[in-house]
């Protein structure tokens, strides 16, 4: 007959709480650092909304803003001043 015996639940019972108290002490120590990533990725989306909407707007004269991850991110980042320079870029370059 098999049977499972108390110490392999118990070991298993102790990984798991060991398990979930090193989830719990990573959460704690990488809270800041992925809120900070999370709002820029966030921005960028944003951003690259903007972009899109921009281009979609300038496409009635004739005219196009490249729109790639690092403009999503500048836009993103620095919000309308950004938006401008990225226009104002593209226009020299």
């Amino acid at each position: 007959m098999v049977g499972i015996d108390f110490a392999s639940v118990a070991a298993y019972f102790a990984a798991l709480i060991a398990m979930l108290l090193l989830g719990l002490l990573l959460f704690r120590l990488f809270k800041v650092p992925m809120k900070l990533i999370s709002k820029l990725f966030f921005s960028s989306l944003i951003g690259g909304f903007a972009l899109f909407g921009l281009n979609w707007l300038l496409s009635f004269i004739g005219y196009s803003i490249p729109v790639n991850i690092f403009n999503a991110v500048f836009v993103g980042f620095l919000g309308v001043p950004g938006l401008i320079t990225v226009i104002i870029l593209s226009f020299i370059l």
